[in-house]
């Protein structure tokens, strides 16, 4: 976004406020002496957000005339609707022959002639001994005839007609404003009285987010943060000493095209009195109903342990005295950090103890800004990068262990607690500790008084190996529901961490063990505190020792099996939990009567399946018996009797087959009634067991 060059146009850019999400707050103010117009220009890209947000305020309650800007046509579209294009118009030349039948006045060689023009015409002339071709304008002269005019004895055209003028005059600012800035558009603020105004203009338009980088310098007796904002000035306009504010949010932001323009589709009726209305149904309107506030939740993270000798790599930690700000960085300038020993690194902080770095801070609802004290200057097309915040904070030197990230060591980390009183961003930290760089990190935002694990380098002084072991716990309880038979039992893992310090140091070591889902941790040692994906424990190793961290979860499991299956008399998980004592005596005495059922049910099969081979047997006799009476004819009456009493036998043995399957179908809609309730039982050794652990 840029103002119009000249001085008298514009208005100072005076405060800029650059948000987290691609938007900036830009705000001119100033005085202007009308009547004239303020011009704004901007990109393509900027217009929409432009037309949406520009404010224009004018002290005293004074009115502002209008603002104007320009048609979204293209520069090609709205010069190509002139009646003439003086896009390829080189000179007089190119210029008289678009102008045919325009009335104009042409002062040549001290005479003045009025009427229109007809063209160009191209003669020989002799001029001495040499020839040589001369431009002559056509006119045709109020006075009814039509005159050749040499081109080179015209001192001026004038057009009379004004409209045709004004025309020209509009594609010569066309042209003008296409020279300024390609595809650039130009909206003007119009000031029509003679009086002086105090203007205020604000907008805002789509900007680079502003980031952020830290700095930790770990001394021997404190932790110190450096923080700064890396601001980028992609317009085509300096901002030049502006009050800068960096606000810590994502407002809500979108996008309308506001600056095209749109033509609604508008429904085509029937004429009145062709058609009636139709009957219909309004929808019911249903009342809302009032939600029920969330729960909220709290989560209290463990305090850092005591200090301890904070030399390098080892055991410490750092406080955050009351009152302490260091400082020191002026607004708007960078300061890098480099190897320099602990004594200078107290010596230079020590001298800018309490001087403050010109950050104004203010928290509303979400939304945190860092207001810049100093007037700040960033050229265009340049970055800068401005101190935010330089003072001491609370930390704690720890090694974090994951094992997905890397099995055989931890990483030196720092767990840093937000003292500040500030909102920190999220962006890169360099760490600095022992006279030398110790490693980079990710920062994410941290709200005051909150606490992130900072992890910089590979703590090669503690070595890891993971076991882990699964076990399946005796069944404790056993359940029927919807025919099934479940049984429920745990299935214990074990994970042991060994960790093993190579050191003369104290090391604290935070392990972060994953939290699976539908497992339940059962140790009797609680995690210090639980992320969203992690449990942390955590374990002190003095110098050279190992110790072991078991961390026990279990899985509650259940195995089932169908009561119905009838072709299964014997099932083996059945007997199982026949055998069992239970704690509710009703359970046992259902499991009796489900195996003398299925034994009755399965006394039947065994009837069916002997009375099935007697109807074979007796079919098999009758076919054998029918086969000899056809080889031996009227010979065969011994054989017609064997065919007769074996047809009584298949008769009957049939109507016994009917009704056991018959008294089968009952035991089995009796059996699947039984089983349709629903009954629970713990075994009692194994619940006992349960409940004591």
């Amino acid at each position: 976004m840029m103002p119009h060059d000249e001085k008298k146009n514009s208005i100072p850019l005076k405060r800029i406020a650059l948000y987290k999400h691609g938007i900036g707050y830009f705000e001119r103010s100033g005085k202007f002496q009308g009547p004239g117009e303020i011009e704004l220009m901007c990109g393509p890209d900027e217009i929409d957000d432009m037309l949406k947000s520009l404010l224009v305020l004018s002290a005293g309650g004074r009115k502002v005339s209008a603002i104007t800007y320009e048609s979204s046509k293209t520069l090609e579209t709205r010069l190509s609707e002139f009646g003439f294009d003086l896009r390829n118009c080189q000179g007089m030349v190119e210029l008289i022959v678009q102008l045919k039948g325009a009335p104009v006045t042409v002062d040549h060689s001290g005479e003045t002639l009025t009427g229109r023009i007809i063209g160009l015409d191209e003669t020989l002339v002799l001029v001495g001994e040499s020839v040589i071709r001369e431009h002559q304008v056509v006119l045709y002269s109020d006075e009814k005839s039509m005159q050749r005019i040499a081109l080179s004895s015209i001192r001026n055209i004038s057009v009379n007609d004004p409209s045709l003028a004004n025309e020209i005059q509009q594609q010569l600012e066309l042209l003008f404003q296409a020279t300024r800035k390609k595809d650039r558009k130009l909206l003007k603020v119009q000031v029509n009285d003679t009086d002086e105004h105090d203007l205020t203009i604000a907008y805002s338009i789509p900007s680079p987010i502003w980031k952020t980088s830290y700095r930790l310098v770990a001394t021997d007796d404190q932790l110190i943060i450096q923080g700064s904002a890396i601001v980028d000035n992609t317009q085509e306009e300096d901002w030049d000493d502006v009050q800068m504010t960096l606000v810590s949010a994502s407002p809500i932001s979108f996008i309308q095209p506001l600056y095209d323009p749109v033509q609604p589709q508008r429904p085509t009726i029937n004429p009145q009195g062709v058609d009636s209305s139709r009957p219909f149904v309004a929808e019911r309107g249903h009342q809302a109903a009032q939600a029920e506030p969330a729960a909220r939740m709290r989560q209290t993270l463990a305090a850092p342990a005591p200090a301890s000798s904070p030399a390098s790599g080892q055991t410490g930690s750092w406080g955050s005295p009351q009152g302490m700000t260091l400082g020191g960085m002026a607004a708007g300038s960078g300061g890098g950090l480099y190897s320099v020993d602990d004594q200078e690194i107290d010596r230079i902080f020590s001298e800018n103890l309490g001087v403050s770095i010109g950050v104004a801070t203010q928290s509303t609802g979400e939304l945190f800004e860092y207001r810049i004290e100093a007037p700040v200057t960033v050229p265009r097309n340049s970055s800068a990068l401005i101190t935010i915040v330089q003072q001491t904070i609370e930390g704690e030197r720890i090694s974090l262990y994951n094992e997905n990230r890397n099995a055989k060591n931890p990483f030196c980390a720092i767990k840093l607690k937000n003292t500040t009183g500030l909102t920190l961003e999220s962006g890169p930290v360099t760490i600095m500790e022992s006279n030398a760089y110790a490693g980079e990190a990710l920062l994410d935002v941290v709200k005051p008084d909150d606490t992130r694990f900072i992890a910089y380098a590979t703590d090669l002084g503690v070595h890891v190996i993971v076991r882990q072991e699964s076990v399946n716990k005796p069944i404790w309880r056993v359940r029927v529901v919807n025919n099934y038979l479940y049984f429920d039992y745990k299935q214990q893992h074990k994970k042991v961490y060994h960790l093993e310090n190579l050191t003369d140091r104290k090391k604290i070591i935070f392990i972060e063990h994953p939290v699976v889902a539908q497992r339940n941790y059962v140790g009797l040692e609680k995690p210090v505190e639980t992320t969203e994906h992690f449990y942390r424990f955590r374990v002190e190793l003095d110098p050279k020792e190992a110790v072991s961290q078991v961390v026990p979860e279990e899985t509650d499991v259940q195995t089932h099996v169908y009561l119905e299956n009838f072709d299964l008399f014997k099932i083996p998980e059945l007997t199982w939990a026949h055998s069992q004592n239970y704690v509710d005596a009703k359970f046992m005495a259902f499991l009796d009567e489900v195996s003398k059922r299925r034994e009755e049910i399965f006394v039947l099969q065994k009837t069916e399946r002997q009375l099935r081979e007697q109807v074979a047997r007796y079919q098999a006799d009758q076919e054998r018996a029918r086969e000899n009476v056809r080889t031996l004819g009227t010979g065969g009456d011994r054989y017609r009797k064997a065919i007769d009493q074996a047809e009584d036998q298949l008769v009957k043995a049939n109507s016994d087959l009917a009704q056991v399957l018959g008294q089968i179908a009952d035991k089995k809609a009796e059996f699947r009634a039984f089983l349709s309730k629903d009954l629970t039982a713990e075994i009692a050794d194994a619940a006992e067991s349960v409940a004591a652990r």
